[in-house]
């Protein structure tokens, strides 16, 4: 290919990313990518099976699979089970003489992996060493991770008046349609606009867009701020005024949002769709490209189990 060719082509799909820049009509795909957030990659004891009174190791390892950094100060990892009590002393339930709680933290941000520079996602293996009860049965351990995290959608509204598109049509070319690209999270977020592109009669500023929220990590998702995971004050207690709420923010220079935002509500875990009524300010004579940034805030909690059997001596 004639080298000034190949510059030009690039040029323009680099201009392409500029929001409130006139392109030559094209048709671009729309991207979406899915998630789970923090992992627990791997949950176990060793061994499984024991004698009374013997040690066991609990392990729990973490990964960042999704997109979005999570902080030390907004994460925290629990051990639970069927019968664990870290300061018993009668033998029943399994205990510790060098665990004091059965909270855990990373001790450091975890990140998620990163492609430009190469690096993998974070990943850290939390451990506890248990002492078995006195007794013949199977205990379940449970694993969990709790952690505040994000899911965004960014990209490029179209936006067109009649005439314009008409004149398009006329002449066979295509209309440019919304550009999306989601971060991937254990909740998902779809953006739809409707129509797309949107096309604006005289006198016209409004279009709809549409926001379909899921719960896509196989765990349950709460309010920001309804767990407290500070070092000491951990408290993980959830009501169900907290549980399945996540908040949704739209930023849309030279529009207004309406309808779609704040606090929302995926009753019993399911998939909602919100219906946003948007504004343009300044509708275009011809046509322009609008940024447009939705984002999903939330707490989230996954869990694991395992199993050991002890044989008293």
């Amino acid at each position: 290919m004639n080298k000034s060719i190949l510059l030009t082509a690039l040029a323009v799909l680099l201009v392409a990313g500029c929001a409130g820049v006139e392109l030559p009509f094209q048709q671009i795909t729309t991207t979406a990518i899915g998630g789970a957030g923090m992992v627990i990659t791997d949950f176990s004891a060793d061994p499984t099976t024991v004698n009374s009174n013997s040690n066991v190791r609990v392990m729990m390892t973490v990964s960042n699979k999704g997109g979005a950094p999570v902080p030390d100060t907004s994460s925290l990892v629990y051990l639970t089970g069927s019968a664990i009590s870290l300061s018993d002393t009668t033998g029943t339930y399994w205990h510790s003489s060098t665990e004091t709680s059965q909270f855990k933290h990373f001790g450091k941000t975890m990140n998620p992996e990163d492609t430009v520079r190469g690096t993998p996602a974070d990943e850290k293996m939390i451990t506890w060493s248990l002492t078995a009860p006195n007794a013949t049965r199977s205990d379940i351990f449970i694993g969990r991770v709790y952690y505040d995290y994000q899911t965004s959608v960014t990209g490029t509204v179209w936006v067109y008046s009649q005439s314009e598109s008409d004149a398009a049509r006329a002449a066979g070319r295509t209309l440019n349609k919304a550009t999306l690209s989601a971060t991937s999270g254990p909740v998902a977020l779809t953006v739809k606009t409707s129509p797309d592109p949107v096309v604006l009669s005289t006198g016209e500023n409004t279009f709809a867009m549409t926001i379909k929220v899921s719960n896509v990590g196989g765990g349950a998702l709460y309010k920001v701020g309804a767990v407290t995971y500070t070092s000491g004050s951990e408290d993980i207690t959830l009501t169900t005024d907290e549980l399945n709420r996540v908040d949704i923010a739209v930023s849309a220079p030279g529009m207004t949002v309406a309808g779609c935002t704040g606090e929302q509500e995926l009753v019993a875990g399911k998939d909602i769709t919100l219906s946003c009524d948007v504004t343009i300010t300044s509708p275009p004579t011809t046509f322009q490209g609008y940024p447009v940034t939705v984002t999903a805030t939330y707490g989230y909690n996954a869990e694991r189990t395992a199993s050991v059997t002890v044989q008293k001596r």
